[in-house]
């Protein structure tokens, strides 16, 4: 039953892969520092990450940064289908493939779970290498930065020391 779980997930995990790297990309995941000085500044990034990554989530489930978020994915994908007509098709699979992981998984399909895993991996991979190179795309970085902006400002709404939260995580990142 564990490797079965190991299994699905892994399979999830790559089929999310065209959705979560627009997300990751897009989003202005810097983390926000605490208000105390942590004496470890690794602990402290941890916990400005998690507490921007929190508001992230908290973000996105507003409708209007939900509605530019698709918008973004439109793009992406247009921009992946740009560069390789095959795109389309196999962003379809990795979605159709969720629901097989999860139908293989009621079903306590060990067999199923390790041939859709196999396909997630290639999926995986090719997307990989699709991505970065949609990403590089004018359009693509148009409408990223657009995406960035409406949810750091969101963001902001939520929580107003965001904009220090970010500023701090910086700072730790370049050493002060």
């Amino acid at each position: 039953m564990q490797k079965s779980t190991r299994i699905a997930v892994l399979a999830a995990a790559a089929l999310a892969l065209p959705v979560v790297a627009h997300a990751q990309t897009t989003a202005p995941v810097q983390p926000a520092a605490p208000a105390a000085a942590a004496t470890d500044p690794q602990a402290e990034m941890a916990q400005l990450q998690q507490k921007l990554g929190a508001l992230q989530q908290q973000a996105l489930q507003d409708p209007g940064i939900k509605a530019a978020q698709d918008s973004l994915t439109a793009v992406l994908n247009a921009g992946m289908a740009k560069l390789d007509p095959a795109a389309p098709a196999k962003v379809a699979r990795a979605t159709a493939l969720q629901n097989e992981v999860a139908a293989a998984r009621t079903a306590n399909d060990n067999a199923k779970l390790n041939q859709l895993a196999a396909e997630a991996q290639q999926l995986q991979a090719y997307f990989a290498g699709l991505q970065p190179r949609a990403l590089a795309l004018p359009e693509v970085q148009a409408a990223r930065q657009a995406f960035t902006v409406r949810l750091f400002e969101k963001m902001k709404q939520l929580d107003p020391n965001a904009q220090q939260y970010v500023e701090r995580l910086t700072q730790l990142r370049s050493g002060n």
